[in-house]
């Protein structure tokens, strides 16, 4: 039933995205309703399909043959014909924009306008801190918030950087509008609505095309760990369905591992722009999620809550957030939100993992990843806001445990209640 589960995600990701649509697909709940109608059409070729045998056959008993055994997969790419075809032509989802449309200038943009970067390592909880934001939304406060934007143009764009690992699909995934011009372009259209404007991104993104950088943003860094980078990301890639794509990191990271991009990212824009850069650190912000959301709001003047750690329902983020349905849905099959969308909130953690996994649990690449990445996030470290709680004492170390072969968020994040 996994396998079969896993078949029918993959399917509800073609019917979704074919190219020249956008789905209105905002949640993974949603999909995997769709999904299941795909299964129920599997079933019911199934059924009628042996109703049929029945019928031909019923008049010569004797020369009945054998049914024939009705293999899952053939059955399941049957139904995507059908659901696909019924979705071409129109009689499923009316396609909707994944972005705001180009704003011109008729309206005063507020002079204390807030325009803010944060560009993080995958698997860093950047996710996580992006929802801490989106609460201001809940509170009456008008804050426009971008999703990987400059992401979906690196792995899935006209231009993209990194080859896709399943070229099959490649027709299904692309997103052909999201050049890094247009990405820049949105970024720094007019929103007169908006107090603050927050985009959050991937750091390597960016890595080759750093002139297309927004103009008018503060640009800030959420850093983490590689150890517990890479060994989430080892987690990730370890899933069932992971396995059996054969996906290894070489094939979805750049080849400095993150975090040598990212301090390239760091110099370009402290040499070059002349702007300091603003960071702040994983580890921290689980053990002082309150001090960290206040240091780093006071930083970079968007307004402060105590209540951003305690969130809403992912699915109403999702739907307030400019991004990329097709990377959302990538994203959700291979259970990269799986934490920061299910949980309500991010607490201080009160137990540690007993579980950590040996370097023997790591692949070559992993282990690798590690060690070229530590010179460089020591130097982003040596540089990051320290929590009013750490002057003159030392963190816990290693609050939110190393060990994650189970998804090492469940003891960094919260209460999923």
């Amino acid at each position: 039933m996994l396998a079969l589960g896993n078949h029918q995600l993959l399917i509800g990701y073609i019917l979704l995205y074919h190219p020249g649509e956008e789905s209105t697909m905002d949640s993974i709940t949603d999909v995997s309703v769709y999904s299941a109608l795909c299964l129920l059409v599997s079933c019911v070729l199934v059924v009628l399909g042996k109703i049929t045998w029945e019928f031909v056959f019923s008049q010569d008993d004797q020369h009945k043959p054998s049914p024939p055994s009705l293999h899952p997969v053939p059955t399941l790419l049957t139904s995507v014909t059908i659901m696909s075809m019924y979705r071409f032509f129109g009689c499923c989802f009316k396609p909707m924009p994944d972005t705001v449309p180009i704003v011109s200038g008729t309206k005063m943009v507020p002079p204390d306008q807030k325009k803010v970067m944060l560009w993080a390592p995958p698997r860093s909880l950047s996710t996580a801190f992006e929802r801490c934001l989106s609460t201001l939304m809940d509170q009456g406060r008008n804050i426009t918030i971008f999703h990987e934007p400059f992401t979906t143009a690196y792995h899935l764009g006209p231009e993209r950087q990194m080859k896709m690992p399943l070229e099959p699909l490649k027709f299904t995934v692309e997103e052909s509008k999201y050049s890094y011009a247009w990405v820049k372009q949105h970024l720094e259209q007019d929103f007169p609505e908006s107090e603050v404007v927050f985009a959050k991104d991937l750091g390597y993104s960016v890595s080759n095309r750093m002139q297309y950088l927004p103009e008018g943003f503060q640009h800030t860094f959420l850093i983490r760990k590689p150890e517990k980078v890479f060994r989430s990301f080892n987690t990730l890639l370890s899933k069932p369905l992971m396995r059996l794509t054969r996906i290894k990191l070489a094939d979805v990271l750049p080849q400095g591992w993150v975090f040598q991009e990212m301090y390239e990212l760091y110099q370009y824009i402290t040499e070059t722009l002349g702007q300091e850069v603003i960071i702040i650190d994983a580890d921290d912000l689980i053990q002082y999620p309150e001090e960290v959301l206040e240091m780093y709001c006071e930083a970079t003047g968007i307004p402060f809550s105590p209540n951003m750690t305690v969130w809403g329902k992912g699915k109403d983020d999702l739907k307030r957030w400019h991004l990329s349905k097709r990377l959302l849905f990538v994203n959700s099959v291979v259970g990269q939100y799986d934490r920061a969308f299910s949980t309500r909130g991010l607490t201080k953690p009160t137990h540690h993992s007993t579980h950590r996994p040996t370097e023997e649990d790591l692949t070559g690449d992993t282990q690798l990843a590690i060690e070229v990445s530590r010179p460089y996030y020591e130097k982003l470290y040596e540089k990051r806001l320290i929590p009013p709680s750490l002057s003159g004492g030392q963190r816990e170390e290693d609050v939110c445990s190393e060990a994650d072969d189970a998804g090492e968020e469940h003891s960094l994040l919260i209460n999923a209640s």
